[in-house]
């Protein structure tokens, strides 16, 4: 009989190789952790920057990251709620200047910003010219979209998938809280290799649920196109310099969002074999439905 392993509620977001039960919730407080950790373990010395506003289902994401202060401050971890979600996306858009700095502290600094499907869309003007600055090859920006399609607690069912290819950000669905963590860490490795804004969808089931994951430092890989990382962040975006950021965005930084998303399989065909005639496609919470 094999012996029981000690379990503690620390382990949530210490344990760093085994197995914990976590929420949607829990385990995005954890991908911020785990991300400094992985830049840690491959030599940069990088802070993170989390910044937005609160709404159902991403209500209690703040307040759980203001829960463990002192595991923030430890990883070099910045949590500013925004006044507002504009304010939020002005303050995450901030943190891709770092490495422009001559003073700068950190090799980089990512972003995060959260906030509910209509914060969304009060927000797009922000965060179309944050998406247009860009982000830095050491920094990154995930941006959390908390969907609520059966409006449990919104007026109105939410989707925001087609609010954020307007914004020409690709696009991430997580189905529970292990894909979560692994999405997450794609999501920001996305952003560095193409210098775009990594949309992430976040729905009520997910964030609300519970799923046991599967802790491993290494367990998600991530391979980088040839000739990415290379995007300059420039915050003036007027002219004689937005010309060429735009033209970078629309045709560079998009095809290596997709060469990234190919080369690491993220549309991952589950069921199919040489004879197959007909497909079915489903995306995050809805791939387990079906």
């Amino acid at each position: 009989m094999s012996q029981l392993q000690p379990v503690t509620l620390k382990d949530r977001y210490e344990l760093i190789e085994g197995r914990t039960q976590l929420t949607g919730v829990q385990a995005l407080a954890r991908l911020v952790l785990d991300q400094i950790r992985r830049d840690r373990r491959e030599g940069r010395d990088v802070a993170g920057f989390i910044s937005g506003y609160e709404g159902s289902p991403l209500g209690g994401y703040d307040l759980e990251l203001a829960r463990h202060k002192a595991l923030l401050e430890e990883h070099n971890l910045l949590l500013q709620p925004g006044l507002n979600e504009e304010a939020g996306a002005m303050a995450v858009q901030g943190s891709q200047l770092a490495q422009t700095l001559d003073d700068q502290l950190y090799d980089g600094v990512f972003g995060v910003w959260y906030g509910k499907a209509p914060g969304l869309d009060r927000a797009k003007d922000a965060l179309r010219h944050a998406n247009l600055m860009g982000t830095a090859p050491t920094g990154g920006v995930l941006c959390l979209v908390g969907d609520d399609p059966a409006a449990k607690s919104s007026s109105v069912p939410c989707a925001s998938e087609v609010a954020l290819a307007d914004l020409r950000m690709p696009i991430l669905y997580p189905a529970d809280s292990q894909e979560v963590l692994d999405l997450g860490l794609h999501g920001l490795a996305l952003s560095r290799a193409c210098g775009l804004w990594t949309g992430f969808k976040v729905v009520t089931p997910v964030a609300d649920g519970s799923s046991t994951v599967e802790l491993d430092p290494h367990r998600a890989k991530t391979l980088v196109p040839r000739g990415s990382g290379k995007h300059v962040v420039n915050g003036k975006l007027l002219q004689p310099t937005l010309g060429p950021i735009e033209r970078d965005q629309v045709t560079t930084r998009i095809r290596l969002a997709m060469e990234y998303g190919r080369l690491n399989n993220l549309n991952t065909v589950t069921v199919g074999t040489p004879c197959d005639r007909i497909g079915i496609v489903a995306a995050g919470k809805t791939y387990l439905d079906v």
